[in-house]
């Protein structure tokens, strides 16, 4: 349990860190700067626009996170139509959505890197979100993994690695008094990494299979 309490404690301070910069506060939850490791202290925002259309069970996990329609949207489709829908499954479409997001994201800024007529000033925080993107591709084995052996705490600790993954670009861009030139993808791929944390640490319990 020390470890799971020490993994909460640092995935608060980087989502505190990223949610109080000005590029993701359009995109942040109204309840800013709070942990997105706990459903009871932070409501989540309003399921208006969810569709009405949406399998109730995912839409009963997704109204429990930051970004609800952002939930559905994204690990909905990489859900199957027979898919036994579960915190697990949902986390594990998630997890997918996130690693296509990221390679669309990696494949934007490398282009945009390595285009000649980029700014230098942009170059240097781009390659740092380069970075970052490649290695929450690479992070996507572990989580899984940990999902497969039903470990908690690496799960949650994997987690809290992609909040510093993409808080570090985030960080990197705020330094050097620049927006991102992929402000909106950007925000979206941090949307579904706290998604995942909320449902990987709030719901998904291995002690009841579920």
């Amino acid at each position: 349990m020390e470890m799971k309490h020490l993994t909460l404690l640092l995935s608060l301070f980087s989502f505190s860190a990223y949610t109080a910069s000005p590029l993701v506060a359009l995109a942040s939850s109204p309840s800013d700067g709070q942990s997105p490791s706990s459903s009871e202290d932070q409501p989540p925002q309003t399921v208006s626009k969810i569709p009405s259309n949406v399998n109730p069970k995912l839409k009963k996990i997704c109204q429990e996170v930051n970004h609800p329609t952002e939930c559905v949207t994204t690990a909905g489709p990489f859900l199957g139509e027979t898919a036994d829908i579960s915190p697990v499954t949902v986390l594990q479409a998630e997890i997918e959505a996130i690693d296509s997001k990221a390679k669309e994201a990696l494949a934007k800024a490398t282009k945009l890197a390595a285009d000649p007529t980029t700014s230098k000033t942009i170059t240097f925080p781009l390659n740092i979100c380069i970075d970052g993107y490649k290695a929450i591709l690479k992070n996507k084995r572990a989580i899984l993994d940990a999902i497969s052996k039903r470990d908690a705490d690496e799960l949650n600790m994997e987690l809290s690695s992609n909040v510093d993954h993409i808080s570090q670009c985030e960080d990197a861009f705020e330094e050097a008094k620049i927006n991102s030139p992929i402000p909106e993808l950007h925000s979206l791929l941090g949307k579904m990494i706290f998604n995942s944390i909320n449902i990987g640490v709030d719901m998904v319990d291995f002690e009841n299979k579920n």
